[in-house]
């Protein structure tokens, strides 16, 4: 049952991402700079266990100014509500050199806090956590 369950979500989601909104298409990360922090999944082996997490840690994932993007072959799976380009996945891929089953984190000033090979999404949080911008978002 549990794993229909994440089908389901999986599917659910999938179809939210790659709908039309009134955002533009996204064909890079650039437009996010100095507004999201950036997660960055490559070919996650268990892609649906971290979507499941992702979603149930919405509310923490929103307060952090985080978008994610679970690149999984050519395909992917992100919070993002507007449209991706068909090469988005290749793109960043080549960008920011993420081999399988890696994990980056981006600062909101662009450039890359973390690169873990393994996904630990609490890392990342404890990481954000730890920056000196997210300190004072947390004050204010």
């Amino acid at each position: 049952m549990k794993m229909l369950y994440q089908a389901i979500l999986f599917s659910l989601l999938w179809s939210l991402s790659v709908q039309a909104s009134g955002l533009p298409t996204l064909s890079d990360l650039s437009r996010f700079r100095w507004e999201n922090r950036l997660v960055l999944i490559d070919n996650d082996k268990n892609h649906t266990e971290t979507l499941t997490w992702l979603v149930q840690k919405n509310a923490e994932v929103n307060g952090r100014d985080i978008l994610w993007f679970i690149l999984h072959q050519d395909s992917v799976a992100t919070n993002y509500s507007g449209k991706i380009t068909s090469d988005f996945a290749s793109q960043v891929r080549q960008i920011y050199r993420i081999g399988q089953s890696q994990m980056l984190l981006i600062g909101k000033d662009g450039g890359v806090k973390s690169r873990l090979d393994q996904v630990d999404l609490q890392a990342i949080f404890t990481e954000i956590d730890a920056m000196p911008m997210r300190r004072r978002e947390m004050r204010d």
